[in-house]
């Protein structure tokens, strides 16, 4: 792990990232030595700052760092953090120290290029995800919505699942952001209220404004993705992914479940998007 720009383990016990879950993060694929999309998360981790207050000054920095840690170790995914640092009395920042950064660097998960290819099946979450638009958008240290859904799908052995906000509207996945195809439209959930604005999910609405096509955001119900004629998620490591089969539950026996044919042809919206990323990484 990289520490404020040195190798360390060491973690203060009083950084309030620790603490408070004061600060946020963002999670970079690397290949072919290279930080994929690290403007856009370079902006999403400035946004992150300028919304949650953080006074952060070392950006030529930690950008030297991103670069050296992808040349040296050629793929995998970068985790940056970037917290308020240590200080202040109980939740109060004044007086904080100056903010800290980390970088953390993981294996790519060996499941998700099998999923590229064959795509996954995706269980409606029961667990519902707080609303909070001061905060949406974001992706705050604070992950406990996502580790009580986590815990969801392992206890019924689902990959993952498709997640409502507690006011009823689909969000995202627990990992992902969603998007589907209706009579050639292409419609993702809104993230105003809840849920996180993915790198991803933004480098596929510019994708999509390339290939002509309109992305529509907004308020959106189980009911309007189950009806949908294709449907994928997005992260900024998994890439794009296909999914196959929305079930009510983890039951094979579920008789409600929706199952979509990958097998369509290459018109289909997410084989377009996965081979415009290949290109974009090729090049």
């Amino acid at each position: 792990m990289i520490i404020n720009g040195s190798p360390s383990q060491d973690v203060a016990i009083a950084d309030r990232g620790f603490n408070f879950g004061d600060g946020h993060f963002t999670t970079i694929k690397m290949a072919a030595g290279q930080a994929l999309l690290l403007d856009l998360h370079l902006a999403r981790l400035q946004q992150a700052c300028a919304v949650l207050a953080i006074e952060f000054s070392q950006w030529d920095e930690l950008v030297t760092a991103i670069k050296q840690q992808a040349l040296a170790l050629q793929e995998g995914v970068l985790k940056v953090t970037i917290t308020r640092g240590e200080g202040g009395r109980g939740y109060g920042t004044l007086g904080c120290s100056r903010a800290n950064w980390f970088l953390q660097h993981r294996p790519l998960p060996a499941s998700y290029s099998e999923w590229a290819s064959a795509g996954i099946e995706l269980m409606i979450c029961q667990y519902q995800q707080t609303v909070n638009p001061a905060l949406a958008g974001l992706k705050t240290l604070n992950r406990l919505d996502q580790v009580m859904i986590k815990q969801e799908l392992d206890a019924h052995g689902a990959a993952d699942g498709l997640v409502c906000s507690t006011d009823g509207y689909v969000i995202e996945t627990s990992v992902a952001n969603v998007f589907w195809v209706k009579a050639g439209k292409v419609y993702t959930p809104s993230t105003k209220r809840s849920g996180v604005e993915g790198v991803m999910k933004t480098h596929i609405s510019n994708l999509l404004h390339t290939l002509d096509s309109t992305l529509y955001s907004g308020d959106y119900t189980v009911a309007d993705v189950q009806a949908a004629d294709e449907v994928f998620i997005t992260n900024s490591v998994m890439g794009v992914v296909p999914v196959k089969a929305i079930l009510t539950h983890a039951d094979k026996s579920d008789d409600d479940a929706i199952y979509y044919d990958l097998s369509m042809s290459h018109s289909s919206v997410w084989r377009i998007l996965q081979l415009e990323l290949q290109k974009a990484i090729q090049t």
